[in-house]
């Protein structure tokens, strides 16, 4: 009788622990053919491999959705910046309330780099030739709801205009994920994109190659009216595309850091156990976008941009001595 109550609590502890961990969790990414997708589909493997019972499922997403999707509990995962995880926290500026329910895995990960570029053969050298000057351009940018395109309107409050003045100025604006951007500019619909991707960026080394591309430096001006949304400003290495004309070049531009949002009713040994199995793999980890190499356990505190982290992140990193 006793070894009957002993095998049946044995199953029972087996059911529960399987129904906590037995789960597929959904991650809001970024658009298809960027850094972003890639990498949580890169994490992805990671997960399944090392944490038995956990599926995540990627889907594409965006810089400004990502937050909204994540608080509400339609995605459990996702990807954040930290200049819009500050103004989704706050409730300010793209989001109409505070977005409370948000916590962090980890911060610190894969630098996104604007990109703003044009057809070798194009005559502009320079932001304030298109924007201040205000020549005629096809653009290619993302949709609405995307971080690109907040930060786009950002450049262009900067230069007092916006999207009517310029489409009066003679401006068109092709809207349309990272490979379709590719796409409309190597089959010359369009003759500049604006874009937001870990270098280097897949879709534009593929412009690249379809169509020789310039690479153009972000002003001063531009980078010193970003930061007080604490976009930062840095350099696109020279080499990271072989095929622009520009290559040798290091191309100044606005830059910000990577963030796993996760909603905060997520398990804590569910979190926990995505925490170490992201930091106690970090060689196959970095392997999956050139961006993740510098990425180091002692990162994944920083640049969380007002966002906490979850407890069973905090419980790991504790663990590990990044946290006192």
């Amino acid at each position: 009788m006793k070894k009957r109550v002993w095998i049946t609590a044995l199953f029972l502890g087996i059911f529960v622990t399987s129904s906590l961990y037995a789960q597929t969790l959904t991650w809001t990414a970024g658009g298809v053919g960027g850094g972003w997708y890639a990498i949580a589909g890169g994490i992805a493997n990671i997960i399944h491999e090392k944490v038995p019972g956990i599926t995540i499922k990627v889907i594409p997403g965006g810089g400004t959705v990502n937050p909204r999707l994540v608080d509400k509990g339609d995605c459990e995962l996702g990807w954040g910046l930290p200049f819009l995880n500050v103004a989704a926290w706050n409730g300010e500026d793209p989001y109409d309330k505070k977005h409370t329910n948000l916590r962090a895995i980890a911060g610190g990960m894969s630098l996104n780099f604007f990109h703003f570029y044009v057809a070798a053969e194009s005559p502009i050298r320079t932001m304030d030739e298109v924007f201040k000057q205000k020549k005629p351009l096809r653009m290619a940018i993302s949709p609405t709801g995307t971080s690109d395109e907040w930060v786009f309107r950002k450049v262009l409050a900067h230069y007092k205009t916006d999207y009517k003045e310029l489409e009066s100025a003679g401006f068109k604006f092709f809207r349309g994920s990272y490979a379709e951007q590719a796409s409309q500019f190597k089959d010359k619909n369009v003759d500049a994109v604006f874009t937001f991707l870990a270098v280097p960026g897949a879709a534009i080394t593929e412009a690249s190659i379809g169509r020789p591309l310039r690479l153009i430096h972000f002003s001063p001006e531009v980078l010193k009216s970003l930061l007080q949304y604490g976009i930062e400003s840095g350099k696109i290495p020279a080499g990271s595309y072989p095929k622009a004309a520009n290559a040798n070049e290091e191309i100044t531009t606005a830059i910000a850091g990577s963030v796993i949002l996760v909603n905060k009713n997520v398990a804590d040994e569910v979190a926990y156990r995505i925490t170490k199995a992201i930091h106690e793999n970090l060689d196959q980890f970095r392997k999956i976008h050139a961006s993740l190499v510098p990425y180091r356990i002692e990162h994944g505190v920083t640049g969380l941009g007002s966002i906490p982290l979850h407890p069973g992140a905090e419980k790991y990193f504790r663990e590990k001595g990044v946290l006192k």
